[in-house]
């Protein structure tokens, strides 16, 4: 059991956030190898196999158990960002994380050159990760951002309807609140002192709670409902989607995919569109005040608005509600009518 000891600052500082493709990447594969779990209902409805360069992730991720922590970076908007923060991770401690894995057999000579912390090993990881993202996340991503849009939608009504600690005592049987402590029923028993960091709050596809006290800001992952799952139709490609009716399937994506921010870029690469198609479309739809963007550098990085993210988050089994007039006034100016 960990437990997550609150403050006050730590009740301020503490709000949901959405996971991003890349640090849900292993947690995919371990979750591929179940047999019950949606997610990988959810690859069967698309695919029936892997890539074999994709294929080698799951040499180092187990079907059950810990998943290594140095293959789930923090949440970050581009796949080489996240994989520069993977090959960067100290060769002991990666060492230290393979060796607690459970093995069914002697380790692949590549798997043991990881161990060691060896730069092709390390450069082959990245190259394994890329063909991982590009086989089995980027297609099926989408579906997901919809589930979890859906959730965050959720968990927004009831912190302002229900407060705080309701919504902390529902976001999973394994998760309690009571009394200023957050118990999260984990393999790991230990206490955290908070200490006026807050905590972030993400909904994940892995089918337990789990902390991540290596980022940057204390982090709980928790199960995406099986309701969202279920009821919403994110195992099923014949629902419609009101929202691509009106803005176009392109557009609805990229609206969707902005509610992480993204590159230009690396937009293009979640989408598997050009370069040029994505700079259009986000210049579309930020026209029509559903997308902001800003430099960085040499790079664009864009997100959706208020607007944009109350589009983004209209499912595809649920109908809309009601928009106001600027709102209607935008969908027309995205679609170009």
């Amino acid at each position: 059991m960990m437990r997550l000891r609150f403050d006050v600052e730590d009740l301020a500082r503490t709000a949901f956030a959405l996971p991003g493709p890349y640090c849900e990447l292993a947690v995919s594969a371990q979750l591929l190898q179940q047999s019950a779990s949606p997610f990988r209902r959810l690859w069967l409805s698309r695919r029936s196999g892997l890539a074999p360069s994709a294929r080698q992730l799951l040499d180092i991720v187990p079907p059950h158990g810990s998943v290594p922590e140095f293959l789930c970076p923090e949440a970050t908007s581009c796949l080489d960002e996240a994989l520069d923060r993977v090959r960067s991770t100290p060769a002991a401690r990666i060492h230290a994380q393979l060796a607690e894995l459970p093995w069914p057999s002697p380790p692949s000579p590549w798997v043991r050159e990881l161990a060691r912390g060896g730069a092709g090993a390390l450069a082959e990881l990245s190259t394994v990760m890329h063909a991982y993202y590009d086989d089995v996340m980027a297609p099926l991503w989408p579906s997901i951002e919809r589930a979890v849009s859906a959730e965050l939608s959720h968990r927004a009504w009831q912190v302002a309807s229900q407060g705080i600690a309701a919504t902390l005592n529902t976001l999973h049987p394994r998760i309690r609140w009571q009394d200023g402590v957050l118990e999260v029923d984990t393999p790991i028993d230990g206490d955290v002192e908070l200490a006026g960091r807050g905590l972030r709050l993400m909904p994940s596809i892995w089918t337990r709670p789990g902390v991540a006290l290596g980022w940057t800001r204390p982090t709980l992952c928790y199960p995406l409902p099986s309701t969202l799952w279920d009821r919403r139709g994110i195992l099923g490609d014949d629902d419609h989607d009101a929202l691509a009716d009106v803005l176009g399937a392109t557009r609805t994506r990229i609206l969707r995919a902005l509610l992480t921010e993204h590159t230009t870029s690396g937009l293009a690469r979640s989408l598997d569109i050009s370069t040029a198609s994505a700079s259009m479309h986000a210049a579309a739809l930020r026209g029509a005040g559903l997308v902001s963007s800003r430099r960085d550098g040499r790079a664009v990085r864009h997100v959706v608005t208020a607007l944009g993210q109350r589009l983004a988050t209209v499912t595809q089994s649920e109908p809309a509600p009601p928009l106001t007039a600027a709102a209607r006034a935008a969908r027309r100016s995205a679609s170009g009518g």
